[in-house]
C-alpha cells in the first residue's frame, strides 16, 4: 500500500515541491494552505504521516501542532522549518513532533527522513500507541526539569516525589523521554543482591 502524506504550508510553491518529490517516491502527497483542513485531516487518520511548517501565519506551526496532539495524539507530525535553534527543536520534540525536514528541501533528505518514519510506523503496536495518548506537554517538560535537577540517576520514586505524581504516572512520563531520546534506562541490582533490579532514569546529555 502507498504511503500516504499530507502536508501544510502557507508557501504553495513549497507544497508543490513536496508533491512532486513525493510521486517520484511512489507515495501520495495531500497538501494544503488551511490549517482547518490540515487538522481535520488529522482528525480523520487521513495520512500516515502529517508534515508541518513551523513558520506559518495566523496560527502558528507550534500552535497547529499542540492542536493536533490533542486531536491524536499518536499522530505522527514532522516539523518543515529553516529553525537550527536546539531551544525550539527541544520545544517541539517534547510537543509531540516526530522529527524535522530542514528547509529549503532536497529531495535525499526528505526522502530518507520519511522512509525512517515510514519504517518506524509500520512497526509500531498498540502498547506504543496506548503510550502516546494522555502525554501532557507541560507534565512532561516538568518531569524533563526534575530529572536534570538530579546529579546523576533517579529512580521513579524520586522522580515521583519532585514532581508530585503518582508513581504510576511518571513512570510513564519518564519512558516517554526515553522513546523521544531525552533519557537513558538503567537496570541496576540493589546491593548486589538477587531479584528484580532497580529501574533508574538519566537525563541525556544536551537533552
Amino acid at each position: 500500500m502507498s504511503l500516504v502524506l499530507a502536508a501544510l504550508d502557507d508557501d504553495e510553491g513549497i507544497l508543490f515541491t513536496l508533491e512532486a518529490m513525493a510521486r517520484t517516491q511512489g507515495w501520495t502527497m495531500r497538501t494544503t494552505t488551511r490549517y482547518e483542513e490540515f487538522l481535520d485531516w488529522v482528525r480523520g487518520g487521513e495520512a500516515d504521516l502529517f508534515l508541518l511548517d513551523y513558520h506559518l501565519p495566523r496560527m502558528g506551526g507550534r500552535a497547529v501542532l499542540q492542536e493536533a496532539k490533542v486531536i491524536r495524539p499518536e499522530a505522527p507530525v514532522l516539523i518543515l522549518t529553516v529553525e537550527q535553534s536546539p531551544e525550539v527543536a527541544e520545544t517541539l520534540l517534547l510537543e509531540g513532533a516526530e522529527d524535522f525536514i530542514a528547509k529549503p528541501l532536497r529531495l535525499t533528505d526528505f526522502a530518507a527522513r520519511i522512509r525512517l518514519h515510514e519504517r518506524l510506523i509500520r512497526s509500531r503496536d498498540r502498547d506504543w500507541r496506548e503510550r502516546r495518548k494522555g502525554i501532557a506537554p507541560p507534565t512532561l517538560r516538568r518531569v524533563l526539569e526534575a530529572l536534570r535537577g538530579f546529579p546523576g540517576e533517579a529512580g521513579i520514586d524520586e522522580v515521583a516525589s519532585a514532581c508530585a505524581l503518582a508513581y504510576t504516572t511518571a513512570h510513564r512520563y519518564l519512558e516517554h523521554l526515553v522513546d523521544r531520546g531525552f533519557a537513558v534506562r538503567s537496570e541496576k541490582s540493589v546491593d548486589g543482591r538477587p531479584g528484580r533490579p532497580a529501574v533508574r532514569y538519566r537525563a541525556m546529555r544536551g537533552a
